[in-house]
């Protein structure tokens, strides 16, 4: 059984180092995870946008689904992404852990979706996209 997630959230994540991050290597950082959906093609899958960055190390992403996913894709996304920008020559880090995940539940008390499998998570995408314009395709968290 798979819980589907259709709410934002936003996710703490600390790069392990002792060393501060300088200006540039900060806004490096924010340019590699800001074009992550752009760059991986899933801008139809997910949102991400940088919320903070400090020089310490620690950063907050806003993710939106804008498909239904499960946490074990979420956790695939964020684990790519930061990773991913970690190869990049101008931000001299390697490793990083999540710290805190804050749920931006839109109606607080209502029932968690779930789905047995993927198949069925994919037919649910399918048929609530089914109809939509191109264009007019929005989040609907």
């Amino acid at each position: 059984m798979a819980v589907i997630v259709q709410n934002p959230m936003d996710v703490i994540i600390s790069l392990n180092t002792e060393d501060e991050l300088t200006g540039e290597q900060m806004f490096a950082l924010a340019d590699a995870l800001d074009g992550y959906e752009i760059e991986k093609g899933i801008k139809e899958k997910l949102v991400v946008d940088i919320v903070e960055i400090s020089s310490a190390g620690i950063f907050a992403v806003h993710v939106i689904p804008k498909q239904m996913l499960t946490y074990e894709d979420l956790i695939f996304f964020i684990n790519d992404m930061v990773g991913e920008s970690l190869k990049r020559d101008d931000i001299p880090f390697k490793n990083f852990s999540v710290k805190k995940v804050l749920f931006r539940t839109a109606e607080l008390g209502k029932p968690s979706e779930v789905a047995e499998d993927m198949t069925e998570i994919r037919e649910k995408v399918n048929k609530l996209w089914k109809g939509f314009k191109k264009d007019s395709e929005r989040s609907y968290v």
